[in-house]
């Protein structure tokens, strides 16, 4: 284990050993007949052995867990698409559970190239990605999962500060995760404001901290995958959470009642590629990579709508989770018409200009986001 220090982030990654050449091979004593006749085979057989040594194996840093989640089951259909449409010429090496980087530790890793492709929790950096944070910052909004996943691939494509700022740190986009629509997993049933009033409340970014003060309740800056031990040792009240995520981490042994309230979706995570690396590839690897932007979302989707209805279905039967329907215009008068609230949906605009962004392209956003 080797670890180096990257913007004051401690970085752990495992040096492997580099493969064993022809000539090691020959040198430890390998049969010279059988290497000689394997060599020559490949090169009979349409020239595999020389294709081979083009072949690439991508290593990816995935913080989450292998089991259970949407974006796991979404992640390992495309590695295995990738490998399918590349004739193997192109694969991809998980590394599960932030073993090779931690969720705050992937954009320096991937930046660096200690890891080539990982998942970035972008509402986790709102200063570092200033403009591909413009989503977290308007919370609650009228959006599915899906509109907001076509908005982010649209961003990236039509307005050039998206990809601009992810090349400051030598990274390019791949795909996308958007969150699917959150209410709040609880530890008691939440039916008004006065229910809210002082519960601890798993948040990250900016606007879902200040929507749960507008609902008198407590923020507490947490990644997810700490929520099911913070609830079941009483440091949280409830965790921001969507129905497939509380299935996923097994919220729902540890707390009882999903509030459902009228949150909306929101920007989840980029998945992205050392730039550098992208640019080594051949046209026909690069070809592969590409065809995962529209397809991966397509099949994230999939598996999210399946899984909710799945949850529910399964909630219904073991009377294991009950489902509170929170009067939705009174959590909409709360939030939206707190004056933090609409700082914080005010605020990105001018940040988004103040790293460059173009007013007009700023106002798309908005625009886009809000109707």
């Amino acid at each position: 284990m080797v670890s180096a220090l990257r913007g004051g982030i401690a970085l752990k990654f495992k040096v492997l050993p580099p493969p064993e050449s022809f000539w090691g091979r020959l040198q430890k004593g390998g049969n010279m007949r059988n290497i000689v006749y394997g060599a020559a085979l490949a090169a009979v057989l349409g020239g595999s052995f020389t294709a081979s040594a083009d072949a690439r194996e991508l290593t990816w840093g995935e913080h989450l867990p292998e089991c259970c989640s949407m974006y796991a089951a979404a992640l390992k259909w495309m590695v295995d698409e990738v490998d399918k449409r590349s004739d193997g010429d192109l694969t991809i090496n998980v590394n599960w559970g932030g073993v090779l980087a931690s969720v705050g530790e992937v954009p320096t890793a991937v930046e660096t190239n200690i890891i080539d492709l990982g998942n970035v929790v972008t509402p986790y950096f709102p200063d570092q990605f200033v403009v591909n944070n413009a989503i977290p910052f308007f919370w609650p909004q009228p959006k599915s999962q899906g509109e907001l996943g076509e908005l982010m691939l649209k961003w990236s494509k039509d307005i050039p500060a998206f990809k601009e700022e992810l090349a400051k740190y030598n990274l390019k986009m791949v795909t996308v995760r958007p969150l699917p629509p959150y209410g709040f997993i609880c530890t008691s049933p939440l039916k008004s404001l006065d229910d809210f009033k002082g519960k601890r409340i798993r948040s990250y970014g900016v606007a879902l901290p200040a929507m749960i003060e507008a609902l008198g309740a407590v923020p507490v800056g947490m990644p997810d995958v700490e929520a099911y031990e913070a609830m079941s040792n009483n440091v949280l009240d409830c965790s921001a959470a969507d129905i497939a995520l509380v299935d996923a981490f097994h919220l729902d042994e540890v707390a009882k009642y999903f509030i459902n309230v009228p949150m909306g979706a929101s920007w989840g995570h980029i998945l992205v590629i050392n730039k550098d690396v992208y640019d080594s590839l051949s046209d026909s690897q690069k070809e592969v990579l590409d065809s995962m932007e529209e397809d991966h979302l397509s099949e994230m989707l999939r598996l999210f709508g399946e899984a909710e209805m799945n949850v529910r279905q399964k909630w219904k039967d073991e009377g294991s989770v009950e489902i509170v329907d929170f009067p939705a215009d009174v959590f909409l008068d709360a939030t939206l018409g707190n004056a933090r609230v609409q700082e914080v949906r005010a605020s990105w605009k001018g940040r988004a200009i103040g790293v460059g962004m173009p007013e007009t392209d700023a106002d798309t956003v908005v625009s886009d986001i809000t109707n």
